[in-house]
């Protein structure tokens, strides 16, 4: 391996480890940071999603690999058989179906949405800190049409589904935000990535050399992350949340312009 060679590989290592590290701990945003880098070091679009797709699915694993350390947090049963039956047919969808709307649109319409997402939780202190002791069957159905339509958006475009499906575990499902994170590094992260990797694979090519790097530091970093997750209080988890959410918001607008 040259030098060259080897200096895209540390890179691309401490990249995705600083990028899941904090994903884990806020419940997404890796993609904001991963996958436009990928692109920058010069991967074709469809390369660096499917690239990115494949590493994202060892943030999941590395968050669960914690998670079963502790028992802090139980699966929602009801919820999470939404995501898999629900989400996953979704995020096939979202990867296939082609959306007659630019691209630089729609990262900024996603772009503002983020940052609002982000300052409403920044100054909502109560935002996950409680579950809700009981839910409707009127928000569990509202909840079910949220997942699709992120699931969607999981497989059309690159970075926000973690951000989005954590809102939507928290703000309309009712669960704690560190209970909501950990059913996003499940979920979105391991399964739902996993699908759109496949899916992505099928129709195009994955950048292998860079895979067992990213692996490495996908796992690693969310192992580290998912152990901050389990110590911080809530309060603070919120504050990286809204944080996390409103820098990958200006990262997109800014993106989408150049």
């Amino acid at each position: 391996m040259d030098m060259s060679a080897l200096l895209d590989q540390v890179l691309v290592f401490l990249f995705t480890f600083t990028a899941n590290l904090f994903a884990s701990v806020s419940g997404g945003g890796a993609g904001f940071v991963q996958f436009p880098l990928l692109i920058l070091m010069g991967l074709p679009f469809a390369t660096a999603l499917g690239t990115h797709k494949v590493a994202v699915v060892f943030l999941g694993i590395g968050a669960l690999a914690k998670k079963n350390k502790s028992n802090q947090y139980t699966i929602d049963k009801a919820v999470g058989l939404a995501m898999l039956l629900l989400g996953c047919p979704a995020v096939v969808a979202g990867t296939l179906i082609v959306i007659n709307v630019p691209t630089h649109a729609a990262e900024l319409t996603v772009g503002f949405v983020t940052i609002a997402m982000g300052l409403y939780t920044l100054f909502k202190r109560s935002f996950g800190a409680q579950g809700l002791a009981h839910r409707s069957h009127l928000r569990f159905a509202l909840g079910c049409l949220l997942i699709i339509l992120v699931g969607m958006f999981s497989g059309s475009l690159s970075s926000g589904a973690g951000l989005f499906a954590t809102m939507t575990l928290t703000l309309v499902f009712g669960l704690e935000l560190k209970r909501a994170i950990l059913h996003t590094m499940i979920f979105v992260a391991t399964i739902w990535n996993a699908v759109g990797a496949f899916t992505v694979g099928a129709v195009t090519a994955i950048y292998w050399a860079w895979i067992p790097v990213m692996i490495i530091a996908s796992f690693t970093g969310a192992y580290v992350g998912t152990s901050l997750l389990m110590k911080l209080p809530v309060g603070k988890v919120r504050v990286i949340f809204s944080l996390v959410a409103i820098l990958s918001g200006c990262l997109l607008i800014y993106t989408a312009q150049h």
